[in-house]
């Protein structure tokens, strides 16, 4: 009893000098795939315990906003100091000398060496010196599929297009509000759809830089994509403007046999399906010896309109240390941990849906961190594949809209 007295003597003392000399507060802006879920609230209060001096106030706003809405803040000046960020919006965000370089602050981080050695890149812009992003969860596209269903079906695992499509045909069934693929067409979808494209064999740039999202293979994969619902309709009818609620609603719900997403779903899967329902796979690919998806990274920046962006790295920082890493990566957010310390762990290694991903990342391409890659994601490609989905606009048309978008941010 006398060592919790002196714990609690001690850590209102703490408090009582935090609040006579005032504690620097940092705002810090992310989105949550499962808003329902608190790890991240409880990492905030440690990060704010363990540190009187540093109060973080962190709000939430939904992915579908969030491109908008911390534009709209900064330009406002009331803007986070920090914020949960994507690689592919670092070109834009740079362009207007918005972000801070954080190599100076990393200079001195002890767990700069743990963070795996190639995602250092996600943080970086290319031609440009600096580390404009701190590295925090990793992802790449996989297949979850009813497990269950393949089974009474007598189907395999689909490893090719072909494949994927003749499954998802076996199993859709309208007249039971059964679909064979919950295809996203809403917002966020956009990632979903790069996975395919590029097991397809399309690129949004080639080796050089130039913009060939619009190229002759790339109207071809994305004429497939869209005819997974405009022609075969083994999407449901709400595709076109489903996003991540709906598509992983209608996956636990027993409406659809497949969906594209990440170890980020595979938690809320199991808890609402059992193991033993859900499989994992890889996304398939029109050519299996030339297998590929989409890779990215969720990091976190200090923005360079930030009075504290000492006390902002500070928490950065800390989230992507071995306790908070490991903690958030095993949460209903969770996706790949950066950290070398961490991936290492039994838990990631022997985990199937952490196994598919890893092997992903060996073949995963990434937006490009072009100026308008941002504006794309958030605005272009929901507006123009809900038109392709309705057959308001070809796929030609699509890409092409895409691409004018690219080059004239460029």
């Amino acid at each position: 009893m006398k060592r919790k007295a002196v714990v609690l003597v001690l850590a209102l003392l703490l408090i009582n000098t935090a609040f006579a000399y005032g504690a620097t507060t940092v705002k810090y802006l992310l989105w949550l795939d499962d808003p329902t879920d608190r790890t991240v609230h409880d990492l905030v209060d440690k990060f704010n315990a363990l540190h009187p001096d540093i109060n973080v106030v962190m709000e939430t706003v939904p992915l579908s906003n969030y491109y908008d809405q911390l534009l709209m803040a900064i330009s406002a000046g009331a803007g986070p100091d920090a914020a949960r960020f994507k690689d592919w919006w670092l070109g834009a965000f740079h362009d207007a000398d918005l972000l801070e370089d954080l190599s100076p602050y990393l200079e001195d981080w002890p767990g700069r060496d743990d963070v795996i050695d190639e995602l250092w890149s996600t943080g970086m812009i290319p031609g440009v010196d600096g580390v404009y992003m701190m590295p925090h969860q990793f992802i790449t596209f996989y297949m979850y599929y009813r497990a269950d269903w393949f089974k009474e079906a007598g189907l395999q695992p689909p490893k090719t297009f072909a494949d994927f499509l003749a499954a998802a045909k076996a199993l859709t069934n309208p007249a039971e509000n059964r679909y064979g693929f919950g295809l996203r067409g809403g917002s966020g979808g956009q990632d979903q759809w790069l996975a395919f494209m590029v097991a397809g064999g399309a690129r949004i740039v080639d080796e050089q830089g130039n913009i060939v999202i619009n190229s002759p293979k790339a109207v071809e994969v994305n004429q497939w994509y869209i005819d997974l619902f405009k022609q075969h309709k083994v999407a449901p009818p709400s595709a076109p403007t489903d996003a991540y609620p709906q598509v992983t609603g209608a996956f636990q719900a027993g409406n659809t046999a497949m969906m594209a997403h990440h170890v980020g779903s595979s938690v809320m899967m199991t808890q609402a399906l059992g193991r033993e329902k859900v499989g994992v796979l890889p996304i398939p690919s029109a050519d299996p010896a030339k297998p590929a998806t989409m890779g990215t990274m969720s990091g976190n920046v200090v923005f360079s309109t930030s009075d504290v962006k000492g006390a902002a790295f500070k928490f950065i920082s800390w989230l992507s240390e071995t306790e908070a890493m490991d903690k958030w990566s095993k949460s209903r957010q969770g996706q790949l941990p950066v950290l070398k310390s961490v991936a290492g762990q039994e838990f990631y290694v022997d985990n199937e849906f952490f196994k598919v991903s890893i092997e992903g990342g060996n073949y995963a391409v990434v937006w490009p961190p072009l100026p308008g890659v941002g504006y794309v994601s958030a605005y272009v490609w929901q507006n123009t594949m809900q038109r392709a989905l309705l057959g308001e606009i070809t796929s030609k048309q699509m890409l092409d809209e895409i691409a004018a978008a690219l080059k004239e941010a460029n």
